[in-house]
């Protein structure tokens, strides 16, 4: 695996210690999110997204995979939480591929690999 940027460390680390401000402090203002087809973009959307996607089902990442492509960082991750789980795999792995500026994310694509 490669050194990631600490944006994205950030990022997985606040989700892990259920760390909501610090989830958010990780993303420019204006930042865009694509969570398997849905759109957030900035601050409140992403903010909104995070708490009903991710804090309150209590979402856990264990990161399986990460690279570094065309200056994007893509981490395969081990997805685990209080969400329904009828008819996913086990486990349930998910692709978040980061673009970084000024050592926030500024792009966010989170789909299946």
């Amino acid at each position: 695996m490669i050194a990631m940027p600490i944006a994205v460390v950030n990022y997985f680390n606040a989700v892990n210690e259920h760390e909501p401000g610090r989830f958010l402090e990780a993303f420019d203002e204006q930042a865009y999110v694509l969570d398997m087809k849905r759109e957030f973009v900035g601050g409140k959307a992403i903010a909104k997204w995070s708490k009903a996607e991710i804090f309150e089902p209590k979402v856990r990442f264990e990161i399986k995979d990460a690279k570094e492509q065309d200056n994007r960082y893509i981490v395969t991750v081990a997805v685990d939480g209080q969400f329904d789980k009828t008819n996913l795999p086990d486990p349930l792995l998910m692709k978040h591929e980061f673009l970084i500026a000024n050592e926030k994310i500024k792009e966010l694509h989170i789909s299946f690999p």
